[in-house]
């Protein structure tokens, strides 16, 4: 009996560890296998890839959240009209992996500022940023103000940070980015989050779906989610530096605090906890409102899923409006 016992622990441990191989196996054939939707920027010798489409002015610059993927963006990168629009992968995210990365704002700006050379763009552009990327936005506005037409914020950071995070530490069980991204990043190095992830089942029904569930198998996708995380306050206190936010129009969308506290409670947060964090992030990011007297917000419908993925098009209108006011 112990025999038995012996060799089907070792049968399944041998199985366990061919799995692992060979989740590890797809996860770097997908990483070498680039899709026809985009191309590489040789940014000082980093290469970042990147995707446009459309053309027209002003061109429209996506900035994906932090611990995401550009690829999230590209439906609504098709729905956006009568302008060029580009999307791309920060260092250390999906196929630009192969650069280190950063997570500080004026390195991101240089980015932005490759981007805007390498495709000869002339005039002012519109940034359109996700979450903990609406930090790189307000740093590029406030240091390149002649170089932004106007700025769509999509569930934006307070600008007020240091307050936001110290009101989310007096949470009692309240999952901060960095924990959840180290133990994810576990995983996916051992080829051990594939099974469990929650992205093939929420992404699969949606175009792109299986390239956005493959790059969360990624363990370089935390490790960067990490540093940009860390540098937080260094880019804040950059952008304190700068000079202040130009009179340029400015969007600010919020999901519906119900989606907000889906997203917590996803990444393990209790269900009271969730709703206070929401309660509390509604209140202080109304601070980007007073970046400039032309802003405006809109709350976007509830959606199951995040609503840039779920339903483009609505997303995609705002941009389209802000588009349309500068002709």
């Amino acid at each position: 009996m112990g025999l038995i016992l012996l060799i089907c622990s070792g049968g399944i441990l041998i199985i366990l560890a061919a799995y692992m191989i060979i989740s590890r196996m797809i996860n770097n054939r997908w990483l070498k296998q680039l899709p026809d939707e985009g191309k590489f920027l040789d940014n000082s010798g980093k290469k970042l890839f990147y995707r446009t489409r459309g053309k027209g002015d002003p061109a429209v610059i996506i900035l994906h959240n932090s611990g995401s993927s550009s690829m999230e963006w590209w439906s609504v990168q098709n729905e956006i009209q009568n302008a060029r629009v580009i999307s791309f992968e920060r260092p250390g995210y999906g196929w630009s992996s192969g650069c280190q990365a950063s997570g500080v704002a004026s390195d991101i700006s240089d980015i932005l500022d490759s981007i805007i050379k390498f495709e000869r763009i002339k005039k002012p552009v519109i940034l359109l940023a996700d979450g903990h990327a609406s930090i790189y936005a307000h740093h590029y506005s406030c240091t390149r103000p002649h170089q932004v037409a106007g700025v769509v914020l999509v569930n934006p950071v307070p600008v007020d940070y240091r307050h936001w995070i110290s009101s989310l530490k007096e949470l009692e069980d309240y999952k901060c980015p960095e924990k959840v991204a180290e133990k994810r990043m576990s995983l996916a190095k051992a080829g051990l989050f594939r099974p469990l992830s929650p992205y093939k089942r929420q992404f699969e029904r949606y175009k792109y779906g299986k390239l956005i569930a493959e790059f969360y198998n990624s363990p370089t996708v935390y490790e960067a989610s990490i540093i940009e995380q860390s540098m937080v306050e260094r880019s804040m206190d950059e952008i304190r530096e700068s000079g202040g936010f130009p009179n340029i129009p400015l969007t600010v969308l919020f999901y519906s605090e119900e989606a907000l506290i889906r997203e917590w409670v996803r990444i393990g947060t209790s269900d009271y906890t969730a709703r206070n964090a929401g309660r509390i992030y509604r209140i202080l990011s109304m601070d980007n409102l007073y970046l400039s007297p032309r802003s405006q917000m809109s709350e976007l419908q509830d959606s199951i899923d995040p609503i840039h993925i779920d339903d483009p098009k609505t997303i995609a209108a705002h941009v389209n409006s802000m588009i349309k006011s500068m002709r």
